[in-house]
């Protein structure tokens, strides 16, 4: 097939894209040029190509274009791409800063605004194809699953990271709240939530929610208002699937039908492996009933009520509790893993991980060289 120079121009894009710590990776099908077309206007993705994952200001992005644009048309485009939800703008000191953004966790949330069924239907073909190896993985993940009640049995105290509750307490705010994009997606396709009707309960802290509702993507609440919150989603039986941080900046609430995250994973032989979570669930068989409470919970079909008790396949289990909290005779419990995992304390420490699990210590040696020369990376 002959590539025309619109489609070079994406391509390009494409490529520059997939050096993210979560990379955006080429397929056959070519779903992911569809979906910068839909995104990035030709003049778009030429900025966004000039764009480092470095946050700078916008006369160094300029010195990059050279002449091909005025740094006010320059500063004006770069303020419209951040309306979009296509780059991550910084307010710091006198001067915003630009860097390009990955594709999920980033692009795609950012366009809950802006969906139309054919950029969902292309999402969910790129989810379902190369973006799926991309996106999970069996080492650090861009998301983590914590149980989701604050009376939760265990034989150990629970971490604050691994305690929505306790963190939103000590939170110092802002908290915002957002359209879950997943099921916004579904509801455009005519093939609505079958978990909840709930949909605007993709929870933000910090600066992530200060982003939301200057951009008019979120609605501000408050402390109380996040904590009912998840008071709901567990009795709605969803998944929390906060930042894989110690001070997340996002929690999703997730259901088996809408979720990319789930709904992709679920397609691997043992899905638990591309989960961060430092749970599993367990039966007592001598108190539990068979009632399948607990089956029709699960969103990872991990248990089966059978004959005489219930079990859990571990291999699909991922620890998110949300069997435990409906169970009737109190036969289910949470048992913490042997090796806990400690998440990063921040973002910025989570995609450096990420990066250095990805490119290994030559890669880093030579993004870090770019960097020193002011190159883009």
């Amino acid at each position: 097939m002959q590539i025309t120079g619109s489609e070079s121009l994406y391509r390009k894009l494409q490529q520059h894209l997939d050096r993210a710590p979560v990379g955006f990776p080429a397929t056959d099908s070519g779903v992911e040029i569809r979906i910068l077309q839909q995104l990035f206007t030709p003049e778009e993705a030429e900025i966004a190509l000039e764009l480092s994952a470095i946050p700078e200001p916008a006369g160094a992005i300029h010195k990059r274009l050279k002449s091909r644009m005025a740094l006010d048309k320059l500063t004006q485009a770069l303020e419209r791409m951040n309306s979009k939800g296509l780059i991550l703008r910084l307010s710091r000191g006198k001067a915003p800063l630009y860097s390009k953004l990955m594709f999920a966790v980033g692009i795609y949330e950012r366009q809950v605004k802006h969906l139309t069924p054919q950029f969902e239907r292309d999402a969910i073909q790129y989810m379902q194809e190369e973006f799926r190896e991309a996106f999970h993985s069996k080492k650090t993940t861009q998301m983590r699953v914590v149980p989701v009640n604050k009376s939760i049995p265990v034989e150990r105290s629970v971490a604050t990271y691994d305690d929505l509750r306790k963190h939103v307490a000590a939170s110092d705010g802002p908290f915002a709240k957002m359209d879950c994009i997943c099921r916004r997606g579904k509801d455009l396709l005519g093939e609505p939530c079958q978990q909840t009707a709930l949909r605007e309960n993709c929870l933000t802290m910090g600066m992530a929610a200060r982003w939301a509702v200057d951009s008019g993507t979120g609605r501000s609440i408050s402390r109380e208002e996040t904590l009912e919150l998840l008071d709901e989603a567990d009795a709605q039986g969803l998944v929390l699937q906060p930042e894989n941080t110690k001070n997340p900046l996002f929690v999703c609430c997730c259901c088996h039908c809408c979720c990319g995250v789930l709904t992709s994973a679920k397609r691997f032989p043992r899905p638990a492996e591309y989960f961060s979570s430092n749970f599993y669930a367990s039966v007592d068989p001598d108190t539990c009933q068979s009632c399948g409470t607990c089956e029709t919970r699960c969103q990872m079909e991990a248990i089966r009520a059978g004959d005489g008790h219930a079990e859990v396949d571990l291999s699909r289990c991922i620890g998110c509790a949300i069997c435990v909290t409906t169970c009737p005779s109190g036969a289910l419990r949470l048992e913490e893993k042997s090796a806990p995992r400690v998440p990063p304390d921040g973002t910025q420490a989570l995609y450096l991980k990420i990066l250095q699990e990805r490119y290994g210590p030559v890669g880093m040696l030579k993004l870090a060289a770019k960097k020193a020369l002011g190159m883009k990376i």
